[in-house]
């Protein structure tokens, strides 16, 4: 009885072990991919640029989502000032990896539509210090993830650090769509909600640093109602900007109309 004791106790210990033994950092970064965004969503934002003298630029922005199993659509109408107005811009993110995503920016002042190429996608969207790649993501088996901290707290709440560094076979293709070699991502344990990054750019010596905060859930959804980010130089901050959802509704829009080149050129 006593062996058969002890060969229980053991088999337990080993099973715990196993039971909450800590993710790998690519099991996490699957969470945050994967993780409910809705079904569609719709708000309002704003979007407020900040040079290194503090001098601040305001947008107002319309925005509207679709996500199904096989393309993500989303759609963004800058509504002032007057220098954007009408400005749009149209993103489709496939779940198939082969497949490039595409991405269009419509100028109202040229009245045509531009397909941003693989090669822009690193550039500023709209003279923000978000590229297009931050707004329409990246492929997450292009990366290499390393665990760097199982435990640090963000704004009092436990995460992950994570570093992210591109695969050799990728590096030429990350490089170009996102301008980035390496990455330290914190992401929230409860949620796996991204709050923290901070990012090397491969030209200019500059870092980036970004931030999520106000995260509440939303229809269900955990969504954070303050976006934020610094890039800096050499050390000193160079320009920033700041993202805050005004109102924002997730699963009450149908329908693909919105997402079209065609609806996009036509506007609001």
């Amino acid at each position: 009885m006593k062996l058969l004791n002890t060969a229980l106790i053991a088999t337990t210990l080993v099973l715990s072990s196993f039971s909450f033994s800590e993710p790998s950092a690519r099991e996490i970064m699957v969470q945050v991919d994967t993780r409910d965004t809705g079904d569609s969503s719709q708000g309002l934002s704003t979007m407020t640029l900040i040079n290194k003298k503090g001098r601040e630029r305001i947008r107002q922005i319309e925005s509207y989502t679709i996500n199904q199993p096989e393309v993500d659509r989303s759609v963004s109408y800058f509504l002032s000032p007057a220098d954007v107005k009408g400005t749009g811009y149209l993103s489709y993110d496939y779940t198939d990896d082969t497949q490039e995503d595409d991405s269009w920016l419509y100028l109202p002042a040229l009245k045509k539509v531009k397909r941003i190429a693989a090669g822009d996608k690193s550039g500023s969207f709209m003279g923000s210090d978000f590229s297009y790649s931050d707004l329409n993501g990246v492929n997450i088996d292009w990366y290499n993830y390393e665990i760097l901290s199982v435990s640090e707290t963000v704004d009092g709440v436990d995460t992950w650090k994570i570093e992210s560094t591109a695969k050799p076979e990728f590096s030429t293709q990350v490089e170009e769509e996102t301008g980035y070699s390496e990455s330290h991502l914190w992401i929230r344990k409860d949620n796996f909600v991204q709050v923290q990054a901070q990012i090397w750019v491969t030209k200019g010596k500059r870092v980036k640093y970004f931030s999520a905060k106000d995260i509440e859930q939303i229809d269900g959804i955990w969504t954070p109602n303050k976006l934020q980010m610094i890039t800096t130089r050499n050390g000193k901050r160079e320009h920033s900007t700041v993202l805050e959802i005004n109102s924002i509704q997730y699963n009450q829009l149908e329908g693909e109309e919105l997402f079209t080149t065609s609806a996009l050129q036509r506007g609001l």
